[in-house]
This record gives structure tokens, sequence and C-alpha cells, in this order.
């Protein structure tokens, strides 16, 4: 294999029994400053002088002798694989599920896009030299002090975390609106803990509700409450958490699901601070603060009439964005550390080792469920460890249907189909419940949150198939 070297961007090794392909692969990546050495088998590289060095593998799939398959599982043997994008013009989604869970960093159809070739390449080769810094990496997991944590109780040093903090620490001094977007698991709920703490109304409560998780019938009456008799159920008054929330903050999680008239009854209290309880005649005057949480582009969702173009306007007036995990791969050690210590006190054992291998593992990972996902990895390792070794790290571990609908969109035809047939099957369900929400969550058995996320991928819109 290709020995060590220094390069602009790093050392690529592709294999390929095509000679126009590996000529045309090599060429690409030299022009964008990569070292490149070309095999025509699987065999060949594996029988090349040197240590296994390279920062990124590209090997076909479908190769006489040693397949690309076959070729995986071997450099899987190795103390540190250097991370394989696997490429095939034949591919199918069981293939797919094999190599990406016999550790494969990526998997792509012919013929592809070469600037999402590029990315690729570019990521896997971080990755590795990410790993390559192991050493220093279980030096600071032994040595980790809680000086090294961060800040507002979140664990990071990166850059993108110290922007974060940054910019945590101006929105702080405001009491306008905060728009908070993140993917899932990415910790929206500590940063708009971390706001309402540092601000002027951190001695008022702070009220966390995701509307996302509630009948939409429900969601005006826990907002802004209601009087007794006001419908059906309502034995009682009750004030909404608007009026709890007064004096400090409310946290409005997965805003994008609330209706259209919810929207418009946020506006009347961020334009004046009433509150219009359901079955009362006189509104009622809040002091609060609102923060929303969100994990879809708004803007997008305005341009689709999905949300409200001044209701949009009135919660972005200011706006953070937090980095998922991947794009804060250096934090990975530091987060590990923090976690185990945690896991180890939780569970009453002694604060396990943890080996180079898993830790290279979790470092080339790329997290689709961020830090929440890595915090419930981490626990199970403690749970699974052994003579004071942290159990293993494995994709294995990740259903191979997620694993696989995580993919990026360079996934070709693959991810096509599977979209293709999960649409249809949300429309029809949709269509035989006349698009009633619950009715339709409860016939495909998923959560409101997770129809309203397809409904919007999709562009379905429930009043699309109202009878």
């Amino acid at each position: 294999m290709v020995k060590s070297r220094q390069s602009n961007n790093g050392n690529v090794a592709v294999i390929d029994d095509d000679e126009a392909t590996r000529r045309s692969f090599s060429q690409m990546l030299r022009l964008r400053g990569y070292d490149v050495e070309a095999f025509s088998s699987a065999e060949a590289a594996l029988n090349s002088p040197g240590s296994v060095a390279v920062d990124c593998i590209i090997s076909d799939v479908k190769m006489p002798g040693m397949d690309g398959e076959q070729f995986l599982l071997k450099m899987k043997t190795e103390k540190i694989p250097p991370p394989v994008i696997m490429i095939t013009g034949h591919g199918d989604i069981s293939m797919a599920v094999r190599c990406l869970k016999a550790g494969a960093y990526d998997f792509i159809e012919k013929p592809f896009d070469n600037e999402i070739m590029l990315a690729t390449v570019a990521r896997s080769v971080e990755t590795s030299r990410l790993r390559r810094d192991s050493a220093d990496l279980r030096r600071r997991i032994q040595d980790f002090s809680s000086e090294e944590e961060g800040r507002f109780g979140m664990v990071g040093r990166s850059a993108s975390m110290q922007d974060l903090y940054t910019r945590i620490e101006t929105v702080s001094k405001s009491d306008a609106p905060v728009l908070i977007f993140g993917e899932t698991g990415s910790g929206k709920e500590l940063v708009a803990r971390a706001i309402h703490a540092g601000s002027a109304r951190s001695g008022g409560p702070f009220v966390p509700i995701n509307v996302g998780a509630l009948p939409e019938t429900m969601v005006e009456s826990e907002l802004f409450g209601h009087s007794r008799g006001a419908f059906t159920g309502a034995e009682s008054e009750r004030d909404g958490l608007l009026v709890t929330a007064s004096g400090g903050t409310l946290l409005l999680d997965e805003i994008e699901t609330i209706s259209e008239k919810t929207q418009i009854q946020l506006l009347r209290v961020l334009e004046d601070g009433m509150v219009q309880p359901l079955g009362r005649d006189k509104p009622e005057k809040v002091d609060v603060r609102l923060l929303i949480t969100t994990k879809q582009n708004l803007r997008d969702l305005v341009n689709k009439n999905y949300l409200r173009e001044d209701f949009y306007h009135r919660i972005a007036v200011l706006q953070i964005r937090i980095p998922p995990l991947r794009e804060r791969a250096d934090d990975i050690p530091l987060l590990v550390s923090y976690f185990i210590k945690k896991a180890s006190t939780i569970e009453g054992v002694p604060v396990p080792k943890i080996p180079e291998n898993s830790l290279a593992a979790m470092l080339r990972y790329s997290w689709p469920g961020n830090v929440r996902e890595l915090i419930n990895s981490v626990r199970r390792m403690v749970i699974t460890a052994h003579n004071g070794v942290i159990g293993s790290f494995s994709d294995d571990a990740i259903p191979a249907a997620d694993h696989l609908l995580s993919l990026p969109s360079s996934h070709g035809l693959l991810r096509t189909e599977l979209e293709k047939t999960e649409k249809n099957i949300v429309r029809a369900a949709l269509a035989e419940h006349a698009g009633e929400i619950n009715a339709t969550c409860q016939a495909l058995g998923i959560s409101r949150r997770s129809l309203y996320d397809r409904m919007i991928k999709y562009r379905l819109r429930k009043e699309n198939f109202k009878a």
C-alpha cells in the first residue's frame, strides 16, 4: 500500500479493474492536490510495499478475484483501517447495507457527480487525520479535567463551539425572540436554557413545551389556557403556559408543527403581550420571552406556505445555529471522556479505559443522532465494559434500515427509491384518513413529529386530503 508522505491534501488509493476509471479518478484527485496510487486489483493493493498509511481508499465493488466487499473485510482487520469509499455501477439496497455495516465510510453509485465524490474524499481524509492523532486524543481522554468542558454546561472546545458560546452570550443580553436551529440530538434545549440563565430573566421560570408532541387540538389550550366548560373535558379553569412562564422564558420546540391559527394567536402575544384564554371574555397581560427551536429550515417552510411569513419574521429576530457533531469531530474525545465518567457514576462502576480502535470508530462515525446518540452509545459501552476496558463501539448496533435512511443524498438511486416508496405510503395514509393527523399517525405507527417531518419533506398538505 502507499507509503505515508507529505501532500497538499492527503494520500488516496484507487482500486478498480477498469483502466479508464482508474485513470479518470487519479487525474481528478491529483488536480485537487491529492497524492494518488492506483491499483488494478485488491490483491495488488494489499501486496503493495509499505504500511496501510493512506488517508482514503476508493474501491470498486465488482472486481475479478478479491471483490470490494472481501477487500473491505480484510481492511477491517487492520489496527486502524483507513476509510474505504465503495463505488459500484450495479448497486442494490442489500449490498449497500452490507458494505456500510462492514465498515465502509461511504457507498456511492456510478455515475456520480465529481463534486460529491470529492467532498466525500475530503471528509474521509479529515477523518484519517483525526485518527492519526489518536495518541494525543487518548492522552486527552485520560487527563480530561472539568476546565476543558466548555461553557454553559456544554462540552466542546472546537472553533464552532467557541462561536456558539459567543452567540449565546450576545443573544442573552437581549429580550427579543430567538430561533434556535439544530439537528435532532444536537442540544437545542441546552442552548435555550443557557440563554435563559444568562439573561435578565434568569430569576423567572423557564418553561419548555414540545408542541410537536401534543395533539393539534390541545396546543391552543396548553399555551393560552382555558376557562371551565370552554370545551368538552374542561372541568376546571387553567392558566396556559404563557401565563405560567410570565416573568421568565417560554421555549417552544418543533414550532414548525403549529397551525396557522396558533401562529396568529402567538403573533398577538409577541406584538402586545396579550393572551386570550379559551372561553374567557378578557385577554390577560403576560411578560414572557419566547425561544423557539426547530430542526427545519423555516425560511423554506415560509416559501412553501407551511408557515406565515409575518410569524417567521417575528420569531426569527435573533438566530442561533447549533453545529452537528460531525462538524466538530475534534470535540468527540472530550465528549466521550465526559460521558464515560458520567455513565460510570450512574452505573456505579469504576471508570473504564477506551481502546484506540473504539475511539477511532467513534471519530469516523457520522453521528446522525448527534450528542444524544453519543450519550446513549457511551452508556451502552460502559455497561458492557469488561476487565476495566470499555465495550466496543460498532456500527452493528445501528439498525440497518435507520442507517441506510440516514445516508446523504449522494446515494442516488438507492435513496430515491426508498423516498419514493415512503412518500407513496404517507400520501395513501393521509388520503385514507382525509388528512386527519392523529388518525394517520396511528395508521402509520409513527409520532406526529415524524409525520410532520415527512409531510414537509414531500410537500404534502393535510388540506389537500380533506373530503
